[in-house]
């Protein structure tokens, strides 16, 4: 029995994907976007990450693994919005992204994505409505404030997104210290 290309490619980035969803790293798909060239690849990791999904969505995770972390559900959700948003699949992002919401929604990582996505589809309003959400997670975060206030310009919502960036901007009056510089 001859071997594919594909199977020696699946041997190598299945370990990879699995290690990397379990331990939740959010960065995961910008690591393996440029293997998306490569349409055979594409779907290899498509298929790899919709089977770990279902397995875990069915409680009966593939590789079993007893210490399998909550968490790695909500990832592969996460790497999979992703996906479907790169693929231009806005409708499958937007449905993957209200299950991972439903399973977190305290994750401001899964607004933000939602935002993306909806950007991507042409909703420029319900792209700022989503970074709020994410925004309002986390009153504090500075790069949310400005990616709100971002979108929200995106938008049109002027006086909002201004609004947004007068919380994390000072102003204050300018002091002149003048200098006497007199001929005696």
């Amino acid at each position: 029995m001859r071997h594919s290309p594909g199977d020696n490619f699946k041997g190598l980035v299945e370990p990879y994907l699995y290690s990397a969803l379990t331990k939740g790293i959010p960065s995961l798909f910008a690591d393996i976007k440029a293997l998306y060239s490569d349409s055979e690849k594409r779907q290899i990791i498509e298929d790899i990450v919709e089977e770990l999904r279902e397995s875990l969505a069915s409680g009966h995770p593939n590789p079993p693994d007893a210490d399998e972390p909550p968490t790695t559900y909500l990832w592969t959700l996460y790497f999979l919005a992703q996906h479907y948003c790169f693929l231009s699949n806005h409708a499958r992002a937007v449905v993957v992204l209200e299950i991972a919401l439903q399973h977190t929604p305290t994750l401001p990582e899964l607004h933000t994505c939602k935002a993306r996505v909806r950007k991507h589809a042409g909703d420029l309003y319900g792209a700022a409505r989503c970074l709020e959400s994410a925004r309002l997670l986390d009153g504090q975060d500075r790069f949310l404030n400005t990616k709100c206030a971002k979108y929200r310009l995106r938008a049109g919502l002027i006086d909002e997104a201004s609004e947004i960036l007068g919380l994390f901007t000072k102003v204050s009056p300018i002091e002149y210290h003048w200098v006497n510089y007199s001929v005696d």
